[in-house]
């Protein structure tokens, strides 16, 4: 499968990946892993600036709101996400894995593991109070573990 390459992004290429974007199912992080060999930010920047440039109000309209639709702009809204996030703390409260160990069993990075623990667990508000408590001294635990195994 032949990639997009940011001369194509550059030339009149960018409305052939504009409409395979729009047709495709992807969101832009995933349509731009698969299809370019260029940043989904890149990806992004383009597609703006031709919707700034085309008389084709539909294709416009098209362009801001997918865009827009894959963006959640709350974890309430995106429930994979969530699901994510309460898998994680249950991983890591109850069988007392690392944050590394995390991501590996739920095939994620380690920093969106991180920030599930540390952000968007304090944006749910069906979790207590007490266990977002328990999830940051257990983090700090783990800290402290890995300073001393590294002997700082």
């Amino acid at each position: 499968m032949k990639k997009y390459t940011i001369d194509d992004a550059n030339s009149l290429t960018i409305i052939t990946i504009t409409n395979h974007f729009l047709a495709s199912n992807l969101s832009l992080r995933s349509f731009a892993k698969e299809y370019c060999d260029f940043s989904h930010v890149t990806l992004r920047h383009k597609l703006l600036k031709i919707s700034k440039f085309t008389n084709d109000m539909q294709t416009k309209k098209k362009i801001k709101d997918k865009l827009e639709n894959f963006r959640s702009k709350k974890i309430s809204d995106h429930e994979e996400t969530k699901k994510r996030v309460l898998k994680a703390v249950a991983l890591l409260l109850e069988e007392d894995l690392t944050v590394d160990q995390i991501a590996q069993v739920l095939h994620s990075t380690q920093m969106t593991i991180y920030r599930d623990l540390t952000n968007r667990l304090f944006l749910l508000d069906e979790v207590n109070y007490e266990i977002k408590k328990e999830v940051l001294l257990k983090l700090k635990e783990h800290s402290r573990s890995n300073l001393k195994k590294e002997g700082r």
